[in-house]
């Protein structure tokens, strides 16, 4: 059963390991230093700590490690049971956190003087504790504590920078810490019907495979075990600071992870979260931000305002500049900036850069863009919020355009809402569209029925989507999710042969077609020169489609044995040969496309040619051009090797 395959990732969770690892101590032990005796202070370490300004409730409750020494513990108040490490900066096996298993790495650099610098802004702090408050809390060996009105319940990780920033837990733990894992969220559905609940190790495939299935009792009964399972075993009793982090000038951090090498540099809040990060894809939160109910994967940036509540933000995904995100998935190498997103799941690469609005939205394909001022969010009947929109892989939906729900362009991949356009509910069933403004008034087409162009990125924006599928093969930094960068997945050209079938399957030639005349248009109006156009484009990709993946299967497997199986052995050479054919017309499309915007900024903008490439000069064309030759040269090879079987 699929669904089983798609849990079985919980036998190898970091997360797990490293919280079992940190509950595996024993009685007396501190989870930070497993395997360490601690020991209490002795009269004359008191008396010089108490020389130094530090005060405490009750000094027979702080334990040590064994080569613990106070010249780096200044004006600080200690409550409760603490533990502390070795702050000298030359910290040996023996005063070492060892939840690894292992003895602690010693520190290097900085740790010679006793400094511990923070790289970004060059500031040096001591290490040890000043002027700050510890309650019922560890501090491991060689961190740097400044200025912390309170940290409570804290397990602070060896070499950790904490300045002007507290932490807590809630006092009342008794059912455990979760640190944001268990939070069910709406998508799509405000009301609820596709509710999913979150995990640090949710995978997206996962995600999207819950939110497709809705209702299916056993399906969620496996996951409910399983999410019962993970939860029992991540359960704990601390906020987290793991090691290398670096934290300040933060208000609060409540119930969370910070994991390794993790930035907060004036974030507001950080509460009932995980936040994970390494040293390779360090996380980032900034600047007033806030971070509520959610988790956070590595390498994600949150910054300028941005507030992410009830979400889940996949790796190298982002929110800047007031960014709002709740009760929504982000996916990897998405961004939000400005706008607001509630109650969605965004698959890869979505660009949410302006001020704009997404409610409601199911878009697993991702690999879009979210235009100034686009209003994607009528998910309010007047009655109820309870419709939604489900947007296919690649859509553009344009400046100030206004989507009404419920909407389904799950069929329509790469499609584009042009600027201004207000479309009307509907399902749309032809890849690559243009919805464009009516060209003119037509007495049979309804009111607020759009212009209808299928395949028009296909036949008149080839440079477009060619960019795009470059572009997100060499921005991508996920290492947790593997993509299909190609623009013509199976997917893809299974919705390309349908919307083919539908255009030629007409009772009789008219100059407009309405929903009624071509199922699959939505409420748009599509002209006969479109029908035909959309025909001849369809036609064209999936034959370049089909002979570019005969090709790539002569490159990957033996060519004598797969011309072997074959009944006509030159029907294969002359699907190579015509592909060849195929080939320079990707340029002249690509190169056709870029042509036209120059033309026109060139008859507006007076001196566009000293501003802007020409299309012999635009690298992205040059790119294309370069590809496309050695493709050919490629193909002709093959035909050449062939020719000698």
């Amino acid at each position: 059963m699929k669904i089983q395959n798609l849990l079985s990732n919980i036998n190898y969770s970091n997360f797990i390991y490293r919280i079992e690892k940190l509950k595996a101590h024993g009685v007396g032990e501190s989870p930070l230093f497993i395997g360490t005796e601690l020991r209490g202070l002795n009269n004359a370490e008191i008396h010089r700590l108490e020389k130094q300004g530090n005060i405490c409730t009750n000094w027979d409750l702080i334990r040590v490690v064994t080569d613990f020494t106070c010249g780096q513990l200044w004006a600080n108040m200690f409550i409760g049971s603490v533990v502390l490490g070795n702050f000298s900066g030359r910290t040996s096996g023996a005063s070492a956190e060892s939840t690894s298993g292992t003895s602690a790495e010693s520190t290097s650099g900085a740790s010679a003087d006793n400094i511990l610098i923070d790289e970004e802004s060059g500031t040096s702090y001591p290490r040890g504790i000043f002027r700050s408050t510890i309650e019922n809390s560890h501090i491991g060996s060689d961190c740097a504590i400044h200025s912390c009105p309170g940290i409570s319940r804290t397990l602070v990780v060896r070499n950790s920078l904490l300045a002007n920033s507290s932490t807590s837990t809630a006092l009342d733990t008794a059912g455990g810490v979760f640190y944001g894992n268990g939070t069910e969220i709406p998508v799509g559905v405000e009301t609820g019907g596709r509710e999913i609940a979150l995990y640090a190790d949710l995978s997206l495939e996962l995600a999207e495979y819950l939110l497709r299935n809705p209702g299916i009792n056993k399906i969620r009964k496996h996951y409910a075990l399983h999410l019962r399972e993970y939860l029992e075993k991540i359960r704990f009793s601390w906020t987290i600071v793991d090691k290398h982090s670096k934290v300040l000038d933060t208000g609060h951090i409540h119930n969370s992870y910070l994991g390794p090498y993790s930035r907060l540099d004036a974030a507001d809040e950080i509460r009932n979260s995980c936040i994970f990060s390494t040293a390779e894809d360090p996380s980032r939160v900034t600047n007033s931000s806030v971070v509520r109910n959610s988790i956070i994967q590595d390498g994600v940036h949150i910054t300028d305002a941005a507030i992410i509540q009830n979400s889940m933000l996949f790796e190298h995904s982002h929110a800047e500049h007031h960014g709002k995100i709740v009760d929504s998935i982000i996916g990897p190498n998405s961004g939000v900036s400005k706008g607001e997103i509630t109650s969605c799941f965004l698959g890869p690469f979505v660009g949410f850069h302006h001020q704009s609005l997404l409610i409601a939205a199911f878009w697993p394909g991702g690999r879009g863009n979210v235009g100034y001022g686009a209003n994607i969010g009528s998910n309010h009947t007047s009655r109820m919020p309870d419709q939604e929109c489900w947007s296919g892989e690649g859509m553009f939906f344009g400046l100030g355009c206004a989507v009404k729900y419920p909407a389904n362009f799950m069929e329509a991949p790469y499609s584009i809402i042009a600027a201004g356009v207000k479309t009307l509910p509907q399902k749309l069933r032809f890849p690559f569209s243009l919805i464009n403004e009516p060209e003119g008034y037509y007495q049979e087409v309804p009111p607020g029925y759009n212009n209808l162009i299928p395949a028009w990125g296909l036949s008149s924006n080839l440079y477009a989507l060619k960019r795009n599928e470059s572009k997100y093969r060499e921005r991508n930094r996920a290492h947790r999710n593997i993509f299909d960068f190609r623009l013509f997945k199976d997917e893809i050209l299974d919705y390309m042969r349908n919307a083919l079938e539908l255009l030629k399957n007409i009772d009789e030639p008219k100059t407009i077609y309405l929903p009624d005349d071509i199922p699959g248009t939505g409420t748009n109006m599509l002209t006969e020169e479109n029908r035909i156009r959309a025909i001849d484009a369809y036609e064209f990709f999936l034959r370049f489609a089909r002979y570019e993946k005969l090709k790539r299967q002569l490159d990957q497997q033996n060519a004598g044995e797969l011309l072997s199986g074959c009944e006509n052995k030159e029907e294969v050479t002359g699907s190579l040969r015509a592909y060849m054919d195929m080939l320079p017309e990707i340029i002249r499309r690509t190169e056709s496309s870029r042509s036209r915007d120059i033309r026109r900024g060139e008859a507006i903008i007076p001196d566009y040619r000293l501003t802007h490439p020409s299309v012999e000069e635009d690298k992205f064309v040059q790119q294309v051009r370069e590809e496309i030759g050695r493709e050919l040269r490629e193909t002709e090879a093959l035909l050449a090797n062939l020719s000698r079987l």
